[in-house]
């Protein structure tokens, strides 16, 4: 698996190079030695590539996909072959908690888009409080990123790397609006990154 990985990650940066030469990428030096949830900002299909060809990392991160994405004939074999987490997102999904948290405590990272769906440039939309608590309930880090929204063919690319931070908690169990303080942190981390 690792080496049909590595391989695929060169043969698709290639291939991605023709609809986006330019793709810069910063804070690499930030990217946290063990596991850790990988948020990002989502306005386009072809996010989680960018957002792993900008992390480079050395074993495929887990990518939460929305259960609808995971139904398409071809592509959903493709994402379950690559170990990609389906979401039920009009529900408690209590059994992608359980796959999450399992890729969290083996060791990898947890790749997850905190908004839910694309969003548009100019547009915002309430953040979900999934990623602060499977950070929290892991003893993980979050980790902020930012990666270009604007993504038309030629537009050069940046992905920015923020500084990992831990989910805060004043109790033995976190509270609803601890998560959401994370959250909206997350979030305001990431956007900021945006003028970097």
């Amino acid at each position: 698996m690792n080496t049909f990985y590595r391989i695929a990650r060169v043969l698709v940066r290639i291939a991605m190079f023709f609809a986006h030469p330019v793709f810069r990428v910063s804070g690499r030096e930030n990217i946290p030695e063990g596991p850790a949830v990988i948020c990002c900002n989502h306005s386009n299909l072809s996010d989680p590539i960018w957002v792993i060809l900008g992390l480079w990392p050395e074993h495929m991160p887990a990518c939460m996909a929305k259960k609808e994405v995971m139904q398409v004939p071809l592509l959903g074999a493709l994402l379950r072959f690559l170990g990609a987490i389906s979401v039920d997102r009009g529900n408690a999904d209590l059994n992608a908690v359980k796959q999450a948290l399992k890729a969290l405590k083996d060791g990898n990272n947890l790749l997850v888009f905190p908004e839910g769906t694309r969003v548009r440039p100019r547009k915002v939309v309430d953040a979900k409080t999934g990623a602060a608590l499977l950070a929290n309930r892991a003893g993980v880090p979050l980790l902020p990123v930012f990666l270009t929204r604007n993504k038309k063919f030629f537009c050069p690319l940046k992905l920015v790397i923020g500084k990992p931070f831990f989910v805060e908690k004043q109790g033995a169990r976190i509270t609803q609006q601890e998560l959401q303080l994370a959250t909206d942190h997350l979030m305001g981390e990431i956007y900021a990154m945006e003028e970097q």
